[in-house]
């Protein structure tokens, strides 16, 4: 396999630098989004869809997510990043002239389900272009990289915004995306033997079941009543679906859904957990956001800060965390990734106490102590999970582990529309966050363990 990896020769330097560069890519789109969405919706008149929208990017990524190992083996994870980073092109310039709202938030699904189709795409090309050994490391620099876009791309949008237009702020961020599409040119479109048929039947069962839940959740008190004879149906058809994608997917020998990794006991435990701890990063890339803009009064710019001290954070860590986990990385893992989980809880504490007059330091101060959360999860969960795979596996796993987190974050986005329909203020979002990022962290007490043999053996082969 080293061979293998090692056959990019001078290439190796470049193709590192597109992979990293493709991680900042996705990000900066994802918080720029975050950034502009508002001012969009304002321009047309439909703020008050602005859950409905959050929700429905990260549907649309939510929806690809599971479909990018199957994909990947049919076409090529190649091919299928080159096309996703292409239709989230095409969507963001579709949005700039969407006027209509019903228009708007389908071409927003669908550049959510486009940066789905790369955003874990990183992972999975890394771990192909260095060896094994160098992985933590090389994901460390990939947080770094992932803090770059968390900062670049709400600094470039809001300014983008705030002294051009929405439009401009919409496709800004493809500038990081250029050297990543060179240097996927230059390597390989892998794709894996005997993938079998397609499995367009999971697929239909997937979208039926995750739209009808999230339409129920967001629509739900608006065009029509929670427990509504339509409230109902649509909820109910959701959850026969979502039962009938678990007894189809089970039997399938190549699923669009890769539920056969859930008997993996490390990764059943981190896709719990990034359900769960994704509260923090939609609080604070959308709710945190919108109360800047509309609680305390702040620009787009000013709201553009909001993820900065975390983005800083995060890059210092994601320089050196690799590194000193991976020294000695059963032993080291556990207390590192229950630190990160911690200092989420405190983050979205601090921020369900936040008042209007609050000062931004209160706000940089939380998003600071995210970031160490950030670092630490970015770089060494993949690792954990990925030390009971084979490396044929890794795509499948990194793109059901994202649809995990990116899940959780739409279903919570989702619940946090319903309860602002039902009158819930942002600190109660908040807290309601906090509360799914502790028990998180419990589950990581028990769950996040390399046993004593495996700690034992390691050191010995390190000595």
């Amino acid at each position: 396999m080293d061979v293998e990896m090692n056959s990019y020769g001078k290439k190796k330097p470049f193709l590192v630098l597109s992979v990293l560069l493709l991680m900042t890519a996705s990000i900066a789109s994802s918080y720029g989004g975050a950034i502009v969405l508002p001012g969009k919706l304002t321009e047309i008149g439909a703020m008050d869809y602005y859950p409905l929208c959050s929700a429905s990017s990260s549907m649309g990524m939510m929806l690809a997510l599971p479909l990018v190992g199957v994909l990947g083996s049919k076409f090529g994870i190649k091919a299928i990043t080159i096309f996703g980073i292409i239709v989230q092109l095409i969507a963001r310039i579709g949005l700039m002239f969407a006027s209509n709202i019903v228009v708007f938030d389908i071409i927003w699904t669908i550049n959510g389900a486009a940066s789905g189709l790369y955003i874990s795409a990183p992972y999975a090309i890394m771990a192909d272009i260095v060896t094994e050994k160098e992985r933590p490391r090389f994901y460390g620099l990939l947080a770094t990289f992932s803090a770059l876009g968390a900062l670049a791309g709400p600094a470039i949008t809001g300014i983008a915004v705030d002294w051009g237009s929405t439009n401009y702020g919409l496709i800004i961020y493809f500038i990081f995306a250029i050297i990543p599409l060179i240097g996927l040119t230059m390597i390989p479109n892998k794709k894996r033997p005997g993938s079998g048929k397609f499995d367009l039947k999971g697929i239909v069962l997937l979208v039926v079941a995750v739209c009808c839940i999230v339409m129920w959740l967001s629509l739900g008190g608006k065009m029509f009543a929670f427990f509504s004879p339509v409230g109902i149906a649509m909820l109910a058809v959701g959850i026969v679906f979502a039962i009938l994608l678990i007894a189809v997917e089970r039997k399938q020998a190549n699923p669009s859904v890769p539920i056969h990794m859930f008997k993996k006991k490390r990764f059943r435990t981190t896709f719990l957990i990034s359900m769960l701890m994704v509260a923090y990063g939609t609080c604070v890339g959308a709710f945190a956001i919108v109360y800047v803009q509309q609680v305390m009064g702040g620009t787009a710019t000013i709201s553009s800060t909001v993820t900065m001290p975390q983005t800083i954070v995060q890059a210092i860590l994601g320089l050196f965390i690799g590194s000193i986990v991976g020294r000695s990385f059963k032993k080291n893992f556990r207390p590192a990734a229950l630190i990160a989980l911690l200092s989420y809880a405190v983050a979205l504490g601090i921020f369900s106490i936040l008042q209007p007059n609050s000062s931004m330091f209160i706000i940089y101060l939380a998003t600071a102590l995210g970031g160490i959360g950030q670092a630490i999860s970015q770089s060494q969960f993949a690792p954990f999970f990925q030390s009971e795979l084979k490396l044929e596996e890794f795509s499948a796993a990194q793109g059901m582990y994202q649809f995990g987190s990116t899940g959780g974050s739409c279903i919570f986005t989702a619940v946090c529309g319903a309860c602002i329909t039902m009158g819930w203020g942002y600190n109660q979002i908040f807290m309601l966050g906090t509360s799914l990022v502790v028990v998180a962290l419990l589950i990581g007490i028990v769950g996040f363990r390399f046993s004593k043999e495996e700690i034992n053996a390691a050191s010995a082969a390190e000595k």
